[in-house]
């Protein structure tokens, strides 16, 4: 199978603007149907196989040979997703270095000594990015908020920081959690999501994830979970990956509850924007007005 290997990848669209942009005044967005104004550009994705780590090392093999003048980068936080990404490059043999993000003095530990220990057991060169709460209140969330046009997802406007330790020869590649998915109207992405893409292009930088690619994507969402973390039953993973260390699903952040209100008033001091959309396409868009109409007995036609 061949697919979108392209950097900086955008799949998405905002009718009002006909680019990956999203306007910057009058907005066609409501909490209602958050996916109204934005829309998927690609065709619904459909395909997988039987195997999600035959897809993986199908488009790792493809990755490698289209890009083999580049030096290969990989964020790893610590959690299963980006470890088995990690894991078939490691088997592969295609060389690589990983960074991991560690929050405000290692408030994260707890989470990113999976990362340590996978690289320390394989010898891979493993950077720890230090990211201070100061750092993330005066550079990092105005600094996303400006170049990736971020509205909420604190986590996310918090990997930006990453970019800051990339050279021009190489790749920074992401693997976190994708699909997302929004209760009434399916599966998609919320915004801050592919926002990152949005980041490196204006910054200039060279970015790939792999799991916002088809077949991944799809074996996301077929162990769709809505009642453990993550929103996904991660069994197929270690399953696929018997030799990775299973651990509790966590997102890092556990330990900064009393910080967090702070990001997010910062984020509404830079940010103009109370809502995050959500990409989907126009399919399940379409289903969900219909569903409105007809909770609300109106006519639909």
């Amino acid at each position: 199978m061949s697919f979108d290997l392209s950097l900086n990848r955008v799949y998405w669209e905002y009718p009002q603007t006909g680019t990956y942009l999203r306007p910057h005044h009058n907005y066609c967005c409501t909490s209602i149907i958050p996916s109204l104004g934005v829309r998927v550009t690609v065709p619904e994705y459909k395909r997988r196989s039987h195997s999600v780590k035959n897809d993986l090392e199908m488009l790792v093999k493809q990755f490698a040979t289209r890009y083999k003048h580049y030096r290969f980068v990989l964020a790893l936080s610590g959690g299963i997703d980006s470890e088995v990404t990690a894991e078939q490059f490691y088997q592969l043999n295609i060389p690589f270095r990983a960074l991991t993000l560690r929050l405000f003095e290692g408030s994260n530990n707890h989470d990113i000594m999976y990362a340590a220990k996978y690289c320390g057991d394989r010898k891979i060169p493993l950077h720890m990015v230090n990211l201070t709460v100061d750092q993330m209140m005066k550079e990092t969330i105005p600094d996303a908020v400006k170049f990736g046009q971020f509205t909420h997802a604190y986590s996310q406007i918090a990997l930006t920081h990453l970019f800051n330790y990339i050279q021009n020869d190489e790749i920074l590649v992401f693997s976190g959690h994708n699909p997302d998915f929004h209760r009434g109207i399916g599966i998609g992405w919320w915004e801050d999501s592919p926002n990152i893409v949005k980041y490196a292009i204006a910054k200039d930088k060279k970015f790939f994830t792999f799991t916002s690619l088809e077949p991944l994507f799809c074996h996301y969402a077929a162990n769709f979970d809505d009642k453990q973390p993550g929103d996904k039953n991660n069994d197929f993973l270690y399953a696929a990956f018997p030799q990775l260390t299973r651990r509790v699903k966590m997102t890092g952040w556990e330990k900064n509850d009393k910080i967090i209100p702070e990001f997010e008033d910062r984020i509404r001091e830079c940010s103009t924007y109370r809502r995050q959309s959500f990409i989907t396409w126009e399919r399940f868009t379409l289903e969900y007005i219909r569903k409105l109409f007809l909770e609300k007995g109106l006519k639909y036609e």
